[in-house]
């Protein structure tokens, strides 16, 4: 069975997110989130192994951008983007080929002053 598996690392706290998405038959998405920080895992557990369509493409009720749900995550977290991302993929919202070509995206500090 297919499913879209995304690798999120974050440098800045020494942390990585496997995010593994895999569409089921009734059109919701399953979800796994293997992580070794607690914050990210004590979000994953308030998500659930289930998000829908809506979660993915309606921002203002997305229970992955639910405040609630985010309370232990800080802003900069990029957990949550991947696992939009991951879903995105397996729904085909994103192009399987082109992140296969492209391979990561990336957040660099291209400038940073120091005082």
């Amino acid at each position: 069975m297919l499913m879209a598996e995304v690798i999120v690392k974050m440098k800045f706290c020494n942390k990585t997110h496997r995010i593994t998405v895999k569409m089921k038959d009734d059109g919701d998405l399953s979800l796994h989130v293997a992580t070794d920080c607690p914050e990210v895992k004590y979000y994953a557990e308030c998500l659930g192994d289930t998000i829908t369509m809506e979660d993915i493409t309606d921002i203002s009720s997305s229970r992955i951008m639910s405040p609630e749900n985010l309370e232990k995550v800080t802003m900069t977290c990029l957990a949550p983007n991947g696992i939009i991302n991951a879903a995105w993929l397996e729904t085909g919202m994103m192009s399987k080929k082109l992140a296969k070509d492209v391979k990561e995206n990336v957040i660099s500090f291209e400038r940073v002053d120091d005082d």
